[in-house]
């Protein structure tokens, strides 16, 4: 019973990272519901990594656990972005290691006050957009869906689309009895 409800929030709210078009989301998870996700995310990861997924538990508190959904080679690759890299070298990371970034980032979650902003980053945000929310750049906030959007409101549009279809056609695929494994093969159809 718990695995299936796992699967339902991980596909609910990571199907653009399982289609390989985000390279990462955080889902909140109740402690009360799911007291060992940990385990959980382990076991997942090692079933899954050679499909290009990992989980991990990126902190807890005594209510919910904070569990990281990535494409390991995606998300290393958006982070070498010169812009981001930068970015996020101000911060303390060093992206050249992946294994070290993702340790650095579970540091922050950890000990930041608030949530670290720089994380949106990590979950695909485009620079310009996570720098006006921040407040760097000078700029107002044009649309709100999976990110705030600052600039590229069309881009943005095309990209919260692209995240809606993903959740579509893989809640539908699970529903109608694939399994976690079979939608990381899914492709996903071309926008109309």
């Amino acid at each position: 019973m718990q695995q299936k409800a796992f699967e339902e929030i991980l596909i609910r709210h990571a199907a653009p990272v399982l289609a390989g078009v985000k390279p990462s989301a955080l889902i909140s998870f109740p402690r009360e519901r799911f007291p060992s996700l940990p385990a959980l995310a382990r076991r997942y990861t090692k079933a899954l990594w050679e499909k290009g997924l990992a989980l991990s538990v990126m902190c807890r508190c005594s209510h919910h656990f904070l569990l990281f959904v990535c494409r390991p080679a995606l998300l290393h690759s958006r982070l070498l972005e010169p812009g981001v890299r930068e970015f996020l070298s101000r911060f303390g990371y060093s992206c050249e290691s992946f294994p070290h970034t993702m340790t650095q980032l579970r540091r922050r979650l950890r000990e930041a006050r608030g949530f670290p902003h720089e994380v949106g980053l990590f979950l695909g945000y485009p620079l310009r957009d996570v720098l006006a929310f921040l407040g760097e750049v000078p700029a107002s906030c044009k649309l709100c869906g999976y990110w705030k959007v600052y600039f590229d409101e069309e881009e943005a549009r095309r990209v919260f689309a692209c995240y809606d279809r993903c959740r579509e056609l893989y809640c539908a695929a699970y529903q109608s009895g694939q399994s976690l494994a079979q939608l990381l093969e899914l492709s996903l159809p071309a926008a109309a």
